[in-house]
């Protein structure tokens, strides 16, 4: 019976500790803060330390260490960076020693976490003590292959996928996995089709990342395609939506061009609902304007020696993440060299000449809901089933 009492006490402290929650850039901040809001909702608003962003801390992050060594872009920056990254690792594992957290949940920027789960899972080894290490989206084996799967394997004791077709790749390896869907999928509007006359100005996106490194890079191409398109003489208005903290830099690189810049975490939603064509960068964005139903173009572009890397290890029929959950080629994709502002103007004008073009991106749209929400009508029950053994 003592022992039993002991038990359950030792139980009861642990699972009163607080979680630590590590995430980088503003997609991370974003998807870690809608993880914990599901928590707090059913869990009366745990003790959360970490690091993260301004979404994170308006759920109740209370920072640990700065999110900004985590912003890093490309292979070349990564292996330049591998020494501050290192010590960065080891400077989160020794907070965690010191917090003793009831588990550790790191989301996204998946090299980055790996590193620090293993030396986390290092560290407690030699120290005889431990706490669980969860991951949210799962690593890209789809894209880059299977054989960072094992990795993954012997530093967590959870994944949580973001992508119905993703669990396959690891429930054989005995690692706990669960699918919890996709957030921006449970609470998007059913886009309206409309039809516009002929002397209505279409609305036109550019989408160019939430990293400075992919604005430097793709952002002047959107932008030559914007004059491109202007002078076919075509009523279009151009808008990029952008996050505050960017705001300058973009403001900066659109001088001199007909685009309105606007704020990305205020309309963003609302600009995707109305949008008729959009030009994004490969990434979260190309979901989430597929979600809306917007039609468009994806493209990327970075330095030659990541894009070299990227070549040999990266199915690029798999890169953009509408297509590879439909199955189906939701948005053309054009990476390095094929990114021109010719052809983004080209798709751009291709699109607007479809009368099908939003019907066809609407479809997906549905298609993607179901998708990503698993036929589940609530991301926050999924989110707590998954973490349910250790909350």
């Amino acid at each position: 019976m003592e022992f039993h009492s002991l038990a359950l006490s030792k139980r009861a402290k642990a699972m009163s500790g607080p979680i630590f929650i590590l995430a980088g850039e503003p997609s991370g901040d974003q998807l870690a803060a809608n993880l914990m809001r599901a928590v707090n909702n059913s869990h009366n608003s745990p003790d959360w330390i970490g690091v993260g962003g301004p979404l994170m801390i308006a759920e109740g992050l209370k920072p640990v260490a700065a999110m900004d060594p985590l912003t890093i872009i490309g292979f070349g920056k990564s292996i330049l960076s591998y020494r501050a990254l290192a010590r960065y690792a080891n400077t989160l594992v020794n907070k965690v020693e010191t917090y003793r957290p009831r588990f550790v949940l790191t989301v996204d920027a998946k090299g980055f976490s790996i590193r620090f789960a293993q030396r986390l899972r290092r560290r407690m080894t030699n120290a005889s003590w431990s706490v669980p290490i969860v991951h949210c989206v799962a690593p890209t084996v789809w894209a880059w292959g299977g054989w960072r799967t094992k990795k993954y394997v012997r530093a967590l004791d959870g994944l949580l996928c973001l992508f119905p077709f993703e669990p396959q790749y690891f429930k054989s390896l005995g690692l706990n996995v669960s699918f919890i869907g996709h957030p921006d999928a449970f609470d998007v509007p059913t886009r309206r089709l409309t039809n516009k006359s002929s002397c209505e100005a279409r609305k036109i996106l550019l989408l160019p990342g939430s990293r400075r490194e992919e604005i430097k890079m793709i952002l002047p191409e959107m932008l030559r395609a914007t004059q491109k398109l202007l002078q076919m003489r075509l009523k279009l208005n151009f808008y990029i939506p952008t996050l505050p903290q960017l705001k300058t830099k973009v403001m900066g690189m659109v001088d001199g061009y007909d685009v309105e810049v606007v704020d990305s975490k205020v309309e963003l939603s609302n600009y995707l609902e109305s949008a008729d064509a959009m030009m994004a960068t490969s990434g979260t964005i190309t979901l989430q304007a597929a979600l809306y139903g917007v039609p468009g173009v994806t493209c990327y572009r970075t330095d030659n020696f990541t894009a070299f890397i990227g070549k040999i290890l990266v199915n690029r029929d798999n890169v953009i993440l509408p297509n590879v959950i439909l199955g189906r080629k939701v948005y053309p994709f054009l990476f390095q060299k094929q990114l021109t502002a010719d052809a983004l103007a080209s798709s751009i004008v291709d699109i607007i000449n479809n009368p099908d073009a939003r019907g066809d991106a609407n479809s997906a749209a549905l298609d993607l809901r179901l998708a990503l929400t698993g036929g589940k009508d609530d991301f926050e029950i999924l989110v707590n089933n998954a973490l349910e053994k250790w909350l």
